[in-house]
């Protein structure tokens, strides 16, 4: 009996002993949420009690130093394992020897402090060139992230044919959920999209809330092709004007899509599911994993660098062929989605070839080139080397011409009424239209922001649409509207409250607007607001007692918060101190 229970004690010490330790376990490709880098990835994790070794790649120009810098360290959130050792990389960049090597990456080993036992995830973190990897996993198996069950039913169907490509200025909304996120994680989100009055390089950051959600407006002139870059993974969807959109995306996914070494196996898994209008070319756009641009393909770049004009046309025409096999070969894919992706590829490698020589002939005949993401660009390179004036370009060429001279001088010029004038699409006129009461809206925040101004509603407008004139130019900004009057002593003890209160909130994220009636003399009114930054509306008494009576502004001052989407928050008659008023837009911009 007693030997037994000398048995017991030492299988329960040994399983203690086994229980704190790792022996020997390795990871290959392990799997990740989101990298903020794409200069390197992580081909293996060797785990043992010794050492944490890290076998990855580091991506670059041929010949250019390898460095890591000695700063190097995983973490779980609590604890951090500092970088050690490095094999075939320099630490610090003190050996000008280790370098890039001739195809664009390099294998490199790291060696790391031993993980705690218990620990099944790390960030990797290189903080002088603020490289992050985010929940690398430490088993075979891709990130948990929680998908609604709604979702799953949903599969991949065939698209239709392309709409016609015509003129149609409207909104699209995009409404989205980015599932697998977390309020730690740096995520870096911006919306692109084709614009034919700027350059496609512009684009706009989006806000991620603590949820994952986010939201996007964005005025369009026809069905249109767009991209949303979140760190270094791309989402690429097709909108619709006066259609409202909404997208799921798996952030590991589309993340691990990106990854020169996960691709293979992330590539062509459906990583964004949709609601809405064109969800089923969306959808196939988020699953076969085929780039819309020669060029968005990882190290293209770095290949073409040296290359003279005839190289680059053989590389470009060779890797534009081998795309397009791809699409062709995709068996369940609809007709819209092989028209777009192929349209988008075939004019981007002319557009790339234009860059350095003359563009040969291509699509001008084609119905579908408003569609080309690179469509502006190539109608240039038309009419720069063939002096063919396709399609809409003469349209195009007035309308950018006016808008960036209202960018630039914040007014249109009489040669550039005229020029206006001149466009024969009246679409175009409208989208110019539209545009130009945004840039208003723009200049009028960046303006009140340093000091007053006045903006005017016209005395004929309908009293119903005053207010919605007022604020629905500044959706995504928190609006605060003051609703006073110049002989309201109470009105003016609370600006000055107020003024303190701007101080403290981040000018960027919230717009003040003050609103008056008739009841205020006009030239007292001018006078007071000099000291009262923000913007200014003085309008009708019809228009005055409408508002009153539809929002409930029973008495002076009177605020309105309005949120981001354009719906109002929070409604306070008479002056509610001041933490009650910056709780809430504090709140409000969440």
């Amino acid at each position: 009996m007693k030997s037994l229970y000398i048995l017991c004690l030492m299988c329960l010490f040994g399983a203690t002993l086994y229980a704190g330790t790792y022996h020997k376990r390795e990871v290959e490709l392990p799997c990740f949420v989101t990298s903020n880098t794409s200069r390197i990835e992580i081909r293996k994790i060797i785990i043992t009690d010794e050492q944490t070794q890290v076998d990855a790649v580091m991506y670059g120009r041929p010949g250019e130093p390898c460095a890591i810098s000695g700063n190097t360290y995983l973490c779980n959130g609590v604890q951090r394992f500092p970088l050690r050792e490095a094999d075939r990389v320099s630490i610090g960049g003190k050996d000008p020897s280790e370098q890039i090597g001739e195809l664009g990456h390099r294998s490199v080993t790291l060696s790391f402090a031993p993980l705690t036992v218990g620990v099944h995830t790390v960030d990797f973190v290189e903080p002088d060139a603020g490289w992050t990897i985010y929940d690398i996993q430490l088993t075979e198996q891709e990130p948990y992230v929680y998908t609604p069950s709604f979702l799953d039913v949903q599969s991949v169907k065939p698209s239709e044919s392309l709409p016609q490509p015509d003129l149609k200025v409207g909104k699209a909304i995009v409404n989205g959920y980015i599932l697998g996120y977390d309020p730690r994680i740096d995520l870096d989100v911006v919306f692109r999209f084709a614009d034919w009055l700027l350059t496609n390089d512009w684009g706009q950051s989006v806000k991620v809330r603590e949820d994952g959600s986010f939201h996007i407006e964005q005025d369009i002139v026809m069905p249109c092709g767009a991209k949303l870059q979140i760190n270094k993974a791309q989402l690429d969807m097709f909108l619709f004007p006066g259609a409202e959109m909404t997208v799921y995306i798996h952030l590991p996914r589309l993340s691990m899509s990106a990854s020169q070494l996960l691709k293979g196996r992330f590539g062509q898994v459906q990583k964004a599911w949709f609601d809405g209008k064109g969800q089923e070319l969306n959808t196939e756009l988020a699953t076969y994993g085929v780039p819309l641009s020669v060029a968005d393909e990882p190290g293209f770049e770095f290949r073409t660098e040296g290359m003279d004009a005839e190289q680059l046309e053989d590389y470009v025409n060779e890797r534009c062929r081998h795309l397009v096999s791809r699409v062709e070969k995709e068996k369940k894919a609809g007709d819209a989605y092989r028209t777009y992706v192929m349209t988008n590829l075939e004019m981007n490698a002319l557009v790339l070839v234009g860059d350095r020589k003359e563009i040969p002939k291509g699509l001008e005949q084609s119905p579908y080139i408003r569609y080309g993401y690179d469509y502006v660009p190539y109608l240039q390179y038309l009419e720069r080397n063939l002096h063919i004036s396709a399609d809409l370009w003469n349209d195009i060429r007035r309308a950018r011409t006016v808008y960036h001279d209202m960018i630039k001088l914040h007014k249109i010029t009489g040669e550039d009424k005229a020029m206006y004038e001149a466009i024969t699409e009246p679409e175009l006129r409208n989208y110019i239209d539209t545009r130009a009461e945004k840039l208003k809206a723009v200049i009028a925040r960046n303006m009140a922001a340093k000091r007053n101004v006045v903006l005017s509603i016209d005395s004929m407008m309908p009293a119903e649409k005053v207010f919605p004139a007022m604020v629905s130019s500044h959706k995504g900004k928190v609006v605060l509207v003051d609703f006073w009057a110049t002989w309201c002593a109470p009105c003016r003890k609370s600006m000055h409250v107020i003024g303190m209160m701007k101080k403290r909130l981040p000018e960027d994220n919230i717009v003040y607007i003050y609103v008056t009636g008739a009841s205020s003399p006009e030239s007292t009114w001018k006078t007071v607001i000099n000291e009262i930054t923000g913007i200014h509306y003085r309008i009708t008494e019809k228009q005055w007692n409408y508002l009153c009576n539809n929002y409930g502004i029973k008495g002076i001052p009177a605020y309105l918060v309005v949120g981001q989407d354009g719906k109002i928050r929070n409604r306070y008659i008479g002056f509610p101190g001041i933490g009650v008023l910056e709780y809430d837009l504090r709140k409000a911009m969440r």
